[in-house]
């Protein structure tokens, strides 16, 4: 592997939290919580088209990966970057062009695009035209998660309490970055440690979609296990927590032997 001198992380690295589709900042809320109080700093911004009020018809890809590298830039110590779901495409991109930033990156049931792709050549055909159909009866082309996805494929773990809550923090979702190609010529040879979250009960896609479809995408994961649905940052906060800990040991790890490497070359 090449690698090139990120910035290593440290016991302070702060996690960059990436949402996905039909979500925003918030929902990382209850996780933030869990990982303030064992003392690690998250910050979970809002991507464009998110946001109440936000232009949603002329929001692209290139939108949100500009408003991470804005939160990236305003960090002054090691960052390791979280993307969940369609997150993952953003600090895919977020990492290519700026890997000297990024101390890690963790994917939770998340998209590992490949150069030239898009997030939606990873769909199923039938998720596809409904994303179409959706968008096409929406005067700013945007989709609305049905209630029913939610319930039985997205949060199917959840009680009723806890589906009240989540369906009070959805957004619309824009149609056009789903679609986007996405230049990431570089990205298998960066060399930055890379930790995959997946979850026993995620209905959202089909089985092996995430993983190993996605995960084996990355070279040599930490691969993390958990019991949840593709929502566990609502439905199982804490143990996501858990898991976004054990991602960041495994980051730490990784990059000592890389900063030993590099001792012994310049005789240290």
């Amino acid at each position: 592997m090449q690698y090139i001198d990120t910035q290593a992380p440290s016991p302070a690295s702060t996690l960059i939290l990436v949402h996905g589709s039909w979500h925003d900042g918030r929902s990382w809320s209850a996780v933030q919580e869990h990982l303030a109080a064992v003392g690690v700093h998250s910050i979970a911004p809002t991507l464009p088209g998110h946001g109440a009020g936000d232009e949603r018809l002329a929001v692209t890809h290139h939108d949100y990966v500009s408003r991470v590298i804005a939160e990236l830039d305003a960090v002054p110590g090691p960052v390791v970057l979280v993307g969940h779901s369609f997150g993952g495409s953003v600090i895919s991109r977020v990492a290519a062009l700026h890997p000297e930033r990024c101390g890690g990156l963790v994917y939770y049931s998340a998209f590992v695009p490949r150069d030239g792709e898009c997030v939606a050549d990873s769909l199923p055909a039938q998720l596809i035209e409904f994303l179409d159909q959706a968008a096409a009866a929406s005067d700013d082309r945007t989709i609305t998660l049905p209630d029913e996805l939610l319930e039985q494929a997205f949060a199917n773990t959840a009680d009723e309490y806890t589906l009240a809550r989540i369906r009070a923090l959805l957004v619309p979702e824009p149609h056009a970055p789903i679609f986007e190609t996405l230049s990431l010529p570089s990205f298998t040879r960066l060399g930055i440690p890379t930790a995959y979250i997946t979850c026993r009960d995620d209905l959202s896609l089909p089985p092996g979609v995430f993983h190993p479809g996605q995960s084996s995408r990355l070279h040599e994961p930490e691969m993390i296990e958990i019991d949840g649905d593709h929502e566990c940052l609502l439905t199982a906060p804490e143990r996501l927590a858990d898991a976004l800990l054990e991602a960041l040991d495994g980051i730490h790890a990784a990059h000592r032997p890389h900063r030993n490497s590099r001792a012994r070359r310049a005789g240290l």
